[in-house]
């Protein structure tokens, strides 16, 4: 045989081996979407049974490697089939370890009989001496037999010891051990902790740390007052952007076209699919309980410069603006950046680059980076308009836009590259405040010849500069002017970041480039700092929740 012929003959039994491979592949797919719409299927594919491994007594979910924790038809079937376990249940009491995949370091607590119960507390301790004990109590509704025990450390033993209050003022106590030696992690187990200067408490809650880039597993982790993970919830991609809590439900992003409703036993009951648009940075619930979301459509040539409505009840997507419309006029005056790695994996122009929303009163108070911008829309429900702008003068002279710049009042540096803006009221009917990171970063890639210098913002590297900075403006609209009434200097980060106001009064500040996040007094006196290990490139945003009537009931 020539060899002609050979190379010919391989060359027609590699392209048979690979059309029959692509053929078969696609059969399978196929035959696997069928079978996880098939109750049957899914039911015949999952199992809850007792673990040995994680002690006596506890019970495990063991399904099929193919079916994803963010199906509803798994969900609904872990649901069916716990009620028929507990249907059946002698004990007072059966553990299931995280039955519903949402929560590595968690399980679920099903009673038979609840009527006498008052209210149920819980302390987590473990074989680890540098791990102090985790206490929470549980939220409490009338007879109430289903709760889910987050805080449980990874890779140790860990006892729980349960304290049943009941209505004749009486208290039971019990105890399990679980055992989570084989229990892997995401996320990093343990932050490093830095004390400050300040002696007064921390805010009460868990630190939920929204995105540390990673090229592997993307996950939500929750952690204490000493930096140690409680809760580790994974995602199918990007980050979490946000966490809303509506209706004893827990919303949170899941893709970048994803956003899941979860109940405090972690099951997810609903997925909102946003089509066409990619979201990002953010997302909060207008006064009629409808999701507003930050939005790229990918059918356009411009990015992150659209807002969204989701219908939580119907899960209609509608979208409310189109940015590049009201600024078609300075759209194009501006550049597509065909260098730099884009942030959400996007390759339209982007010339706004939105990365906050608050939501108040029929408003929408929003920050964009691309051109240190704050900027508020009026009446969004009926007729969406532009009411003002807060930036530097310079950036908006010679465009339509320079008038609905604001007025600054005294002399102070104006923000630049700015995350996270959110509305503060006043007992002023006239003014009202906004707080803000001040990222103090000049970098406009849509707008190249602008100089940021000019403007003494001398920072152009996202990852090293001298300071950012907590801001907060008194924002006067009868008087178009704004000024800097408080602010103080914080680690420098030129990309994601994030501030939050505590309930007692600290302020929690996030910097994302160096990868940390501290908690500050109301004199700007650091409480403590947690820096974590990097995946990729930075954190995304760090806010603090206490869970109460969510996961715990709130204690005096």
């Amino acid at each position: 045989m020539k060899k002609s012929t050979k190379i010919i003959l391989s060359i027609t039994i590699i392209m048979i081996i690979c059309i029959i491979s692509y053929f078969t592949y696609s059969y399978y797919q196929s035959k696997l979407t069928k079978n996880l719409k098939n109750s049957s299927w899914m039911s015949d594919n999952i199992a809850i049974v007792k673990d040995a491994s994680l002690g006596p007594n506890i019970y495990k979910v063991y399904k099929n490697k193919n079916i994803s924790i963010y199906n509803l038809n798994y969900q609904k079937t872990i649901s069916q089939k716990i009620k028929e376990l507990t249907t059946k249940m002698t004990n007072e009491y059966i553990v299931i370890y995280n039955p519903y995949g949402t929560n590595t370091l968690s399980l679920n607590i099903y009673f038979k009989d609840t009527s006498d119960f008052s209210s149920i507390s819980y302390d987590i301790t473990t074989d680890e001496s540098n791990i102090p004990t985790y206490t929470n109590t549980l939220l409490s509704t009338k007879n109430t037999k289903a709760y889910q025990i987050i805080g449980l450390v990874a890779d140790t033993n860990n006892k729980i010891s349960l304290t049943i209050s009941k209505n004749n003022n009486q208290s039971v106590h019990s105890s399990f051990n679980i055992n989570m030696s084989d229990i892997e992690l995401i996320s990093q187990a343990q932050l490093t902790v830095t004390e400050g200067k300040s002696s007064k408490e921390l805010a009460p809650g868990l630190y939920a740390m929204l995105g540390n880039d990673s090229d592997t597993k993307d996950y939500l982790a929750l952690y204490d007052n000493n930096g140690i993970i409680r809760s580790e919830i994974p995602i199918l991609s990007h980050r979490v952007q946000n966490i809303l809590f509506k209706d004893k439900k827990m919303y949170f992003s899941i893709s970048q076209t994803q956003i899941v409703a979860m109940n405090n036993l972690g099951e997810i009951t609903a997925i909102y699919d946003t089509g066409k648009y990619e979201l990002h940075n953010d997302y909060t619930f207008d006064d009629a309980g409808n999701l507003l979301v930050l939005a790229s459509n990918t059918t356009k040539d411009t990015e992150e410069d659209c807002i969204i409505k989701i219908n939580t009840q119907t899960k209609e997507v509608t979208e409310v603006i189109d940015f590049a419309k009201i600024f078609k006029d300075y759209v194009k005056t501006c550049q597509l950046d065909t260098e730099s790695t884009r942030d959400e994996g996007t390759d339209g122009l982007d010339w706004l680059h939105l990365n906050s929303l608050d939501y108040v009163g029929d408003n929408l108070y929003l920050s964009s980076r691309e051109t240190s911008s704050l900027l508020k829309i009026a009446h969004l429900s009926t007729e969406p308009q532009l009411e003002y702008i807060i930036s530097n003068k310079n950036f908006w002279q010679d465009t339509a836009f320079a008038s609905y710049v604001f007025e600054p009042i005294g002399d102070f540096k104006i923000h630049a590259g700015q995350h996270n803006v959110k509305y503060l009221p006043s007992s002023n009917p006239d003014e009202y405040y906004l707080h803000f990171f001040n990222n103090n970063y000049g970098v406009s890639k849509s707008q190249p010849a602008f100089n940021y210098q000019d403007i003494s913002i001398t920072n152009d590297n996202a990852f090293q500069g001298d300071n950012s900075y907590y801001y907060k403006y008194k924002v006067n609209e009868k008087n178009k002017t704004f000024e800097l009434v408080d602010s103080f200097k914080v680690d420098y980060s030129g990309l994601g970041s994030s501030i939050q106001n505590l309930s007692n009064d600290n302020i929690l500040v996030a910097s994302g480039t160096p990868g940390l996040f501290a908690e500050y007094d109301e004199e700007h006196n650091l409480i403590k700092k947690f820096t974590a290990k990097l995946n990729k490139y930075s954190l995304y945003r760090v806010y603090k929740y206490d869970f109460t009537n969510f996961w715990f009931q709130k204690t005096t």
